[in-house]
């Protein structure tokens, strides 16, 4: 399975970041579990990642 690109990471990384209600200052955060979900092949946009939410 080819790695995610950066595009698409982004892409994942927005929809996590919104999912969790446009939080300031967890950009990393977001990356690096949009990056894990890509690569794990776990992602479901239609599902907000509990990993976020507040």
């Amino acid at each position: 399975m080819p790695s995610p690109t950066q595009e698409q990471i982004s892409i994942r990384a927005h929809q996590l970041w919104e999912a969790a209600g446009h939080p300031e200052g967890r950009e990393d955060e977001f990356w690096h579990e949009a990056e894990r979900e890509l690569k794990d092949g776990s992602n479901n946009p239609d599902e907000k990642s509990e990993t976020f939410l507040e």
